[in-house]
């Protein structure tokens, strides 16, 4: 019993072989569509909950003030907006910055200090937050420095 063909892929005809790649590359691009799709959906679920969180922030301004929790929304909606950025980035040139995935990260890291309060933390998670910052930091000089050597390639 063979497990293979015994027809090797030189001894098709070309259009068989094209038809085939052609297809997957039909196919391809069908998924690439649906991925921008759904790339497009998340960026409008984002624009809806920084709507719903801002008139949440002046509603619960109206009632009863809790500034920590306006505080921790606020700065949540601006990690919506970096993320907004990021998939909107990637519908535009079809990759992930590396600068906006560092900064998302940065916002969300600083959002839960703020949130938390350094004073509240002991010192080995601040050390730690520390690190993680300056690797952040090195992360975000580099990827910056890359892409702008690309965008100056594609010039």
């Amino acid at each position: 019993m063979r497990l293979y063909n015994q027809n090797s892929t030189s001894d098709r005809q070309p259009n068989e072989r094209s038809s085939k790649r052609f297809g997957l590359l039909r196919l391809f691009r069908n998924l690439d569509n649906v991925q921008d799709w759904l790339v497009f959906l998340l960026c409008i679920v984002l624009i809806i909950e920084m709507v719903l969180l801002v008139v949440q922030i002046f509603m619960s301004l109206q009632i009863n003030p809790d500034f920590k929790q306006i505080t921790s929304d606020s700065l949540f909606i601006f990690i919506l907006v970096e993320l907004f950025r990021l998939l909107a980035v990637y519908l535009e040139k079809h990759h992930i910055s590396i600068v906006v995935a560092v900064e998302v990260t940065v916002v969300s890291v600083l959002r839960e200090v703020i949130v938390e309060g350094l004073l509240h933390m002991n010192w080995v998670q601040v050390l730690v937050i520390c690190a993680f910052l300056l690797a952040a930091s090195v992360l975000l000089f580099i990827g910056a420095k890359i892409e702008s050597e690309n965008t100056e390639r594609h010039n």
